[in-house]
């Protein structure tokens, strides 16, 4: 029988799952899941990569890993984070995990009791509030703009929580290029976050997935670097800029902090010839091209996308175009996302609805949509464009897609 958390989680609507009893009218056009570009992975330089560890001596690749995680992928992720983030770190700033979503479910693992206080902005991203909720935390959100977290929000409700002599474990954002909203918080902001966070001694949880995905300019200072690592846990993995599939993400933290998180690991570590896989791609210096290459490519498919939505949905919906990351997050105004979101189905084209971004479901507004443009092959964009502007219109004149 399964405990209360997860018991309550099976009889929930999975946070990916298609609306039930449509039947779309033709071959479906995919936008609800952030994946990088199919076309993009280099296949030919991480079959290199493996071709060199699995033909090196010893069998390392092939045994159980134990501890932080492997040295020499964590020497190279520190290099990255010295060239790239303004950080002076090592290796032992490092433990690596199964994607950033297993960095943040192990960071939780360690410091949540159910009933204990979270901090989230309102919308995030729904695979942590699953994990949240599996641990039986109490979520509570903090609105936000296109400029980040709404820092006077946040100081009211923590004073309002610490009336109610409640404390709170953690602070979660998604800093840079937000998901679902693709909003990036400001340095003042930043700045501010981290003053009134070290005020109350609350830690902040930096889900930092997309933080190198920038289209135009770099992003402000990350949350670490402006701290030095002091009362920030930075997330990060390697899924959104090569691919999903091999699960390798991790967690920076100050290296005082890292034991803490490293005991709670009951697994007999990650898949190590994965792990040397990337290790080797990255010593063989084709990581730096490959991230250029892929922030160009989505800076145009987002542009492609965009301007085809505001030439034929202009008239009823609005969004903010994202300076990087995956997504979307469009307003349907007047009319009902979780209509349009199943009428879109219908027409054949996949998004999410907004309310799955929010604790207990709950969009005070109910008329976001989030769509996700890095996987869709870049000659169907306008043409998904159009088939999501037939249905918002089909909504608009009572001709939604009935409930299943």
């Amino acid at each position: 029988m399964a405990n209360p958390a997860t018991g309550a989680l099976l009889h929930m609507r999975g946070d990916w799952d298609p609306p039930t009893g449509i039947i779309p009218r033709r071959e479906l056009i995919p936008m609800a899941i952030g994946v990088p570009d199919s076309d993009t992975i280099p296949r030919s330089a991480i079959l290199e990569a493996a071709k060199g560890v699995i033909e090196a001596p010893g069998d390392a690749a092939f045994v159980y890993g134990f501890g932080m995680g492997h040295a020499g992928l964590r020497d190279s992720i520190a290099a990255r984070y010295r060239q790239d983030r303004g950080l002076d770190v090592d290796r032992d700033w490092f433990v690596l995990t199964n994607g950033s979503s297993g960095a943040i479910d192990l960071v939780c693992r360690t410091l949540i009791e159910p009933g204990d206080v979270i901090i989230a902005e309102a919308p995030t991203f729904m695979g942590t509030l699953r994990n949240f909720r599996g641990l039986q935390a109490d979520v509570r959100p903090v609105s936000m703009d296109k400029d980040g977290m709404n820092i006077d929000a946040l100081e009211d409700l923590i004073d309002a929580l610490h009336r109610e002599g409640r404390p709170i474990k953690l602070i979660y954002t998604i800093s840079t290029f937000h998901n679902p909203t693709g909003a990036t918080m400001s340095l003042p902001r930043r700045l501010a976050l981290l003053r009134l966070a070290a005020r109350h001694g609350i830690l902040i949880l930096d889900d930092d997935a997309y933080g190198e995905l920038h289209f135009v300019s770099d992003p402000p200072p990350t949350l670490a670097a402006l701290s030095n690592g002091h009362g920030v846990i930075t997330v990060g993995t390697f899924s959104k800029i090569l691919a999903t599939g091999l699960r390798i993400g991790w967690i920076l933290g100050r290296p005082e902090a890292l034991p803490l998180f490293n005991n709670m690991r009951f697994a007999m570590g990650l898949n190590q010839l994965v792990v040397r896989v990337v290790e080797r791609y990255m010593a063989n210096g084709v990581l730096d091209q490959h991230v250029r290459s892929v922030r160009g490519l989505y800076q145009r498919k987002m542009s492609t996308f965009a301007d085809a939505l505001d030439h034929y949905a202009g008239d009823v919906v609005s969004f903010e175009r994202p300076a990087g990351g995956f997504y979307l997050w469009v307003n349907t105004g007047e009319l009902k996302a979780e209509d349009v979101w199943r009428t879109a189905m219908e027409e054949g084209v996949t998004c999410t609805p907004g309310t799955n971004f929010f604790p207990g479901r709950a969009d005070p507004t109910g008329n976001h949509i989030r769509i996700a443009f890095p996987w869709t092959p870049s000659a169907q964009l306008d043409e998904g464009a159009r088939r999501f502007a037939t249905a918002c219109r089909r909504v608009r004149d009572g001709d939604a897609a009935a409930p299943g």
